[in-house]
């Protein structure tokens, strides 16, 4: 490996990737392809997880707490 590095990965790119441009035909203003293209794939974002929200009334809760509690006493029995 030669000393500089920048030398070296240029040699070995060209030893990869002959020149096949024509002299004479080649694109003015044209430039080369990247050699290696990463596409940006962001991070999903995942939102906070949210407590479920209750909707119900005052109303709702007086006639919730005014329900008679069932006795299941046939339960107790074993």
């Amino acid at each position: 490996m030669p000393e500089d590095p920048y030398a070296y990965v240029v040699a070995t790119f060209q030893a990869l990737h002959p020149p096949d441009n024509v002299p004479g035909l080649e694109e003015p203003e044209q430039a080369p392809p990247s050699p290696v293209y990463i596409p940006y794939v962001p991070e999903p974002v995942y939102p906070e997880p949210q407590p479920p929200t209750l909707s119900f009334t005052k109303e709702d809760a007086e006639r919730f707490l005014a329900m008679p509690i069932p006795h299941h006493h046939h339960l107790l029995h074993y």
